[in-house]
């Protein structure tokens, strides 16, 4: 009887092995990978016109108006560190308020970033175009989470406030 228990426990471990080999994703993973974002060192040029932003990301400035080139708008430079997202459907954008009445004024389209290593970390630039009317305004640069029904935020950063010249 021992010998047939220990074929049956045998036959069982190898089975057991040859199914995650030849299925890894089965196998269990143990605890899951620890999970975070932040957004760190955000420097602000309160100046920049659109072609600069475009020659700091080496982006063509071909097909752009003059006038396009020389709008003015804030750029800001933030460091981006992500871990445990792996594969994960991320965002990444800004929004802008008024810094008196605290009313959103403008926001961006998100980028959609999908981190291909555990651990992932760059530097990352947003232009803003300011409004043309001249008063204070505060720009927010967000991380979020995309899940089936909402977004969760991640991280955030905010700018002092950055006045546009009007």
């Amino acid at each position: 009887m021992f010998k047939i228990v220990a074929a049956v426990i045998g036959l069982a471990t190898s089975v057991t092995a040859l199914v995650f080999t030849f299925a890894p994703d089965l196998r269990p993973s143990g605890d899951p990978p620890a999970q975070s974002a932040t957004l760190s060192e955000l420097r602000v040029n309160p100046h920049a016109s659109y072609g600069q932003y475009l020659a700091r990301i080496d982006q063509p400035t071909g097909g752009y108006r003059q006038a396009q080139l020389q709008r003015r708008g804030a750029l800001l430079d933030f460091r981006v560190r992500i871990e445990g997202f792996k594969g994960r459907s991320l965002l990444l954008k800004w929004e802008l308020f008024d810094d008196v009445s605290g009313d959103q004024v403008n926001e961006s389209r998100a980028v959609q970033i999908r981190p291909t290593n555990q651990t992932n970390e760059a530097t990352w630039q947003f232009w803003v175009p300011l409004p043309r009317k001249s008063r204070a305004y505060v720009a927010v640069v967000e991380l979020l989470e995309q899940k089936p029904a909402h977004q969760l935020k991640l991280a955030s950063l905010e700018t002092k406030a950055i006045r546009s010249e009007g």
